[in-house]
């Protein structure tokens, strides 16, 4: 296929090869020992440098280590300090919903974690504050109305 696009007489014939079968012709292939099919070089710096693998494995398909936030740059772990505040929030006993809206997004994520709190997961975007809130109260049996 390579050859037939060096020897294709115009432009246009080699585009139309090139469109059929994705091949054109390389000064590569007059080397005896080059095996195009053996020497595929895989893009390891955006495949593992960049982490677009881990990215696919956790944010596209979901999976990630049993009982850690997702530590996605957008929603950071929380500090010890966010940590301490937090579970002084559900220490003190929750009045009103509005107490843990206080609390910082990825401290709720660490409470819910630590509470083994499975949350559910968005279609598409990330997981909200409400939801979180919502899972909380649910879990921990936090009966008051608003």
């Amino acid at each position: 296929m390579a050859e037939d696009w060096q020897e294709a007489p115009s432009k246009a014939e080699r585009d139309r090869i090139f469109k059929e079968t994705g091949v054109r012709w390389s000064e590569l292939l007059r080397l005896p020992y080059w095996d195009p099919t053996r020497f595929v070089i895989v893009d390891a710096m955006h495949n593992l440098f960049l982490g677009l693998v881990k990215y696919h494995i956790e944010t596209v398909l979901g999976v990630r280590e049993a009982g850690k936030p997702n530590k996605r740059a957008d929603c950071p772990l929380a500090t010890k300090d966010e940590l301490l505040a937090a579970r002084k929030v559900l220490s003190k006993g929750l009045k009103k919903k509005s107490d843990l809206k206080k609390v910082k997004k990825p401290a709720l994520l660490g409470l819910c974690a630590e509470n083994q709190i499975e949350l559910p997961r968005p279609a598409a975007g990330e997981i909200t504050r409400a939801t979180m809130v919502d899972a909380l109260i649910v879990s921990l049996d936090c009966g008051f109305m608003e």
